[in-house]
């Protein structure tokens, strides 16, 4: 039995998707860094990888997290997707985390803030790729009057 959107195995668009997506987590974070420095933060690679809440962490970590929900929506597409792949990011800066300071977190802060910006990514992932997958189809080349 066929249907929409078969689901097909492809481990190499699952790893090339995670990929892109935890290096836009992390170039984000440096981005807004940056940016900050500019304003007297000092931004420190230490930082990103911190088992101690920082707020000024706190605040840019959330700003990837947004960054990271539209490339959600442009790398995965699909809504029943993006639980899954903000999960697997933040997994991951766990365990980047974890080696980085060879302790596992242990402040409450610290975890309340992944649980937060997880999230953040996924409601805002979800609802983005629920916009671009309620788009009307056009079955001609002119443009439509409900473009956005």
């Amino acid at each position: 039995m066929s249907s929409f959107r078969q689901f097909v195995w492809d481990p190499v668009l699952l790893v090339s998707q995670m990929t892109c997506l935890q290096t836009f987590f992390y170039a984000t974070q440096t981005s807004v860094m940056l940016f900050c420095s500019f304003f007297g933060y000092e931004p420190l690679i230490s930082s990103i990888f911190s088992i101690q809440t920082q707020r000024s962490m706190a605040l840019i970590q959330l700003v990837s997290a947004v960054g990271v929900s539209f490339a959600l929506s442009h790398l995965v597409q699909r809504a029943k997707q993006c639980l899954d792949f903000a999960c697997t990011v933040h997994f991951f800066h766990l365990i980047f985390t974890t080696i980085y300071n060879h302790a596992l977190p242990t402040q409450f802060t610290w975890w309340i803030l992944q649980v937060i910006s997880t999230t953040v990514c996924t409601v805002l992932g979800e609802y983005l790729c629920m916009r671009i997958e309620s788009q009307e189809i056009k079955l001609e080349g002119g443009p439509s009057r409900y473009d956005l």
